[in-house]
């Protein structure tokens, strides 16, 4: 298989997923404004051009509109515009991530059949193996039960990512935020390190900041997201920032 057979492929490769439906498009430039500074993609001023990266294919795209799910239409997926006219559905953090100058997908091509068949992104590199002080610490660390309390609380915390989660009740991907130095303020504070909770309207509405920090109310509970982030934190409310 030659290389001008790949490159042309790798070209045509994208997957387009128009809407299903009837799409809710802008009221307005400051619905745009909006809806981008919720999504993460701007903050102040509004970016009217985006990139759709693959590997060997950037294309311009621009946001005509949206989808709403969940059960009370509070996630978003994009409508974007290709410069050739189609349209494609994509999560927000997902075209977030898209502009990020790592990004890039990787293909892998059959051979035998002169076909791409599957693709992935990349956007980080991977980490190197930890050294055996440092497992040995994370060990002991791990080894010290936290007891949680059962009641509400007061929470401080930052915010250290905007994620999303696979819901298997609704099949679909939930918008989550992954918080990082988290302690419960109680007579003796204390840290249960990362967190994560649902990205919620009241949490949309106090325009949560990579990197900030903020004090909440809430209920931690015992609920992994994965290794490095065990526990969860149950309708967060009455979000300031410190």
């Amino acid at each position: 298989m030659t290389n001008e057979i790949v490159q042309n492929q790798k070209k045509e490769f994208i997957k387009y997923i128009p809407p299903k439906e009837e799409f809710t498009r802008f009221l307005s430039e400051d619905d745009y404004l909006e809806k981008g500074r919720l999504w993460g993609l701007f903050n102040k001023n509004a970016k009217h051009e985006f990139l759709y990266k693959g590997q060997d294919v950037q294309q311009k795209v621009t946001l005509i509109g949206y989808e709403t799910y969940g059960v009370t239409d509070e996630y978003h997926t994009i409508i974007i515009e290709f410069e050739n006219g189609n349209l494609s559905c994509i999560h927000p953090a997902y075209l977030k991530e898209m502009q990020s100058p790592s990004f890039k997908k990787v293909y892998i091509v059959d051979e035998n059949s002169s076909t791409i068949v599957e693709e992935k992104s990349e956007s980080k590199p991977k980490a190197s193996k930890p050294s055996a002080s440092t497992k040995e610490k994370a060990e002991k660390k791990e080894a010290k039960s936290i007891v949680l309390p059962t009641d509400k609380s007061h929470f401080n915390g930052t915010v250290k990512e905007f994620s999303t989660k696979y819901n298997h009740f609704n099949d679909s991907e939930e918008e989550i935020v992954i918080w990082e130095n988290v302690v419960v303020k109680t007579e003796e504070e204390l840290e249960i390190g990362n967190a994560w909770c649902s990205l919620s309207k009241s949490l949309k509405t106090a325009e949560l900041e990579l990197g900030k920090s903020y004090e909440f109310d809430g209920k931690v509970v015992d609920k992994k997201l994965n290794k490095e982030v065990k526990y969860k934190l149950n309708n967060p409310s009455k979000v300031v920032e410190i």
